[in-house]
């Protein structure tokens, strides 16, 4: 297990085993064609952004729980969902989404997160134990298909 200090917490995590379940080919990711805009859209996230998901095993084109919201005011695409990632909060507290503010969430570019013990859509197969890196995420339409479709 590898040591990080991340915004308010330090997390213990296991970067190989993590990245080594994000390789995975049987997991179920679905092929709407938000969910297909979101995949392609973080192939080409900024530097800094790339960096968090390299640093916690997490292959940031592959999720397996996400919502779309539609279009906001910048024009963007906004996204919620997690990923799963091998290890656990060694210092800090937990947070739910419903319980998110500005002290207990980090930020990196437009990518905000939260990391929580209140597990869904965990891959099968996943070792424990499991955390949870809830997210949102405006992103910009970058496949061909129109949105909507």
């Amino acid at each position: 297990m590898k040591e990080l200090k991340i915004h308010n917490w330090t997390l213990e995590v296991d970067v190989k085993k993590t990245y080594e379940q994000y390789k995975n080919e049987k997991w179920d990711l679905c092929d709407c064609t938000y969910c297909l805009n979101f995949f392609q859209a973080m192939k080409t996230t900024s530097s800094k952004l790339t960096n968090l998901f390299n640093s916690l095993g997490i292959i940031p084109s592959k999720c397996v729980h996400l919502s779309e919201f539609g279009p906001t005011e910048s024009g963007l695409y906004l996204y919620m969902g997690c990923y799963h990632i091998i290890g656990r909060i060694k210092e800090g507290k937990p947070v739910n989404t419903s319980s998110w503010d500005d002290h207990n969430v980090a930020e990196v570019d437009n990518f905000s997160f939260v990391f929580s013990k209140d597990l869904i859509f965990v891959p099968e197969g996943m070792p424990s134990p499991v955390l949870q890196m809830d997210f949102s995420v405006e992103v910009p339409w970058v496949i061909e298909e129109p949105y909507g479709t």
